[in-house]
C-alpha cells in the first residue's frame, strides 16, 4: 500500500469516528444578546426603573435545549451553562434591552414591584420554546434554532400588565461544526424575538405601554 492510499484510509477512519462521537456528552452553551447592527438606541425616560426577573420554564423537556446528531449515529446534548433556562433568558433580555438603550437591570431574588423605591416596571414571563439542534452529514452540518416567549411587563404605577408573545427562528449550514456555531444561532433566534418587544412598546410617565 502506498503512502497516499494509506493517508486516505486514515482520513476516512477519522471522519467515521468523528461522526460517531457524542454518545452521552453534554455541551453547555453560552447565550448572549445580538442587537441589530447599526440600530439607533431607544430614548427612554431616565427616571424610570426597569428590572427583568427570572422567567418561568414552561418547556416540556427541561433537561436539554437540543442536541447535535452526529454522522453515523450518536448525539451530543445541548443545554445552557447552568441548566436554568429561565434565568439565562432573563439575563439575555436584560443585556439586549441595555444594548438597545434601556436603563434596566436583572432583578434580585425577591424583588417586587412597588411605586416607592422599587422598580416601576418588572419584566418577566414564561419560556415556551428555546431550542437549537444540529444534524451532521458528510461534509456539512445543518443547524436550526427557535424561541417562543410569553413576556409580561407589570407596571407599579397603576398595576397594569402588558403581555406579548415573542417568536424567533434561525437556520444555518456549516461545513465544519463548532460549538460556537450553535451558540451564535441560538442567541440570534432569541434576540430576533426581543426586537419586537423593543419596537412595539414605549414608556410614558413611568408606565410601559404598547405603541
Amino acid at each position: 500500500m502506498n503512502m497516499r492510499a494509506w493517508m486516505a484510509g486514515v482520513g476516512l477512519v477519522a471522519l467515521t469516528l468523528a461522526g460517531c462521537r457524542g454518545a452521552g456528552e453534554v455541551a453547555q452553551l453560552n447565550l448572549h444578546a445580538v442587537p441589530p447592527v447599526g440600530a439607533a438606541k431607544v430614548q427612554l425616560p431616565a427616571d424610570t426603573i426597569v428590572v427583568v426577573a427570572e422567567f418561568e420554564d414552561g418547556r416540556a423537556n427541561k433537561q436539554r435545549v437540543g442536541a447535535r446528531v452526529h454522522q453515523g449515529g450518536g448525539e451530543t446534548v445541548f443545554n445552557v451553562w447552568n441548566g436554568k433556562v429561565g434565568l439565562v433568558v432573563a439575563q439575555v433580555v436584560t443585556d439586549y434591552l441595555k444594548a438597545r438603550g434601556w436603563t434596566v437591570d436583572l432583578a434580585k431574588t425577591g424583588t417586587g414591584t412597588a411605586p416607592d423605591g422599587g422598580p416601576h416596571v418588572t419584566i418577566s414571563g414564561r419560556v415556551e420554546e428555546c431550542t437549537v439542534n444540529a444534524k451532521s452529514a458528510f461534509g456539512s452540518t445543518q443547524l436550526t434554532a427557535a424561541s417562543r416567549l410569553i413576556v409580561e411587563a407589570v407596571n407599579a404605577e397603576d398595576g397594569s400588565i402588558v403581555r406579548m408573545t415573542l417568536k424567533g427562528s434561525a437556520s444555518q449550514t456549516v461545513v465544519v461544526f463548532e460549538q460556537a456555531d450553535a451558540e451564535r444561532l441560538f442567541s440570534a433566534a432569541l434576540s430576533e424575538s426581543l426586537e419586537k418587544f423593543v419596537s412595539e412598546t414605549r414608556i410614558e410617565k413611568k408606565i410601559l405601554k404598547l405603541k
